[in-house]
């Protein structure tokens, strides 16, 4: 009986280990803080030219500002949340709460999080 314990035991951890192996790492955050200029592109038309926004970054924390009101945007805050990895869309995105990180659902016109290309700066949306 014992060693039947110790196998199981030794079995579940092994799951374990191999689940978290599994996962893909979060890369760097590629931005440190600062205030960057981000073009925003819609997801259904990313050819098509949009505005210029800034975006605010304090570690994990994204602030996306419009200066001026336009057609696309109200003048003010557009989007704030969390940078977060998500690793099903190979994606950095805009959370609000812990769930985003590993919903499947992001970006476009999905009703999941927006997405952003922190690498190429372009805040994503609809």
């Amino acid at each position: 009986m014992h060693r039947f314990a110790t196998a199981f035991v030794g079995l579940v951890i092994g799951s374990a280990a191999a689940t978290v192996a599994a996962q893909p790492a979060e890369p760097p955050l590629p931005l440190g803080a600062g205030i960057y200029r981000f073009q925003h592109r819609f997801a259904e038309q990313p050819d098509m030219g949009s505005i210029t926004v800034s975006a605010r970054v304090r570690g994990h924390h994204i602030t996306v500002i419009n200066h001026q009101a336009s057609s696309v945007f109200p003048k003010g805050v557009i989007a704030e949340g969390t940078l977060m990895w998500n690793a099903s869309a190979m994606q950095w995105i805009i959370g609000t709460e812990p769930a985003d990180r590993d919903t499947t659902e992001v970006g476009g016109c999905s009703a999941g999080p927006e997405v952003v290309d922190l690498v190429r700066r372009i805040y994503w949306t609809c």
